[in-house]
């Protein structure tokens, strides 16, 4: 299985107004959109992405994959943890064995 890094990265917190302000008003990252799921701010080169979450908090990364389903089979067979799995194209969260959350996405332009 080849993994790729994704340039997204989620920060998943219960006051996603909070993060947004600190984000954009500290660090200095312009807010390129938001709305009621998310915010997208740039982190150049990275794009991060603030999501109000209240079971899911802290940073996620994104790695790209061929196969979803097998790169799952393969992550927890190595001690990963499934902790968010809704399938293709949408949220599927793995915890790897040092605390690191993965959102996994099939993405065939790698």
């Amino acid at each position: 299985m080849k993994y790729k890094m994704s340039p997204n990265i989620a920060v998943r917190t219960e006051d996603k107004q909070k993060a947004i302000d600190f984000y954009s008003n500290v660090i200095g990252f312009a807010e390129r959109k938001s709305n009621k799921e998310y915010a997208d701010l740039d982190a150049d080169p990275i794009n991060l992405f603030v999501i109000e979450d209240k079971e899911i908090t802290g940073p996620v990364m994104e790695l790209f994959v061929d196969d979803l389903e097998k790169a799952k089979e393969e992550l927890v067979s190595n001690g990963c943890k499934v902790v968010k799995w809704l399938g293709k194209g949408q949220d599927c969260y793995i915890r790897d064995p040092f605390g690191v959350t993965f959102n996994i996405w099939e993405n065939s332009k790698q």
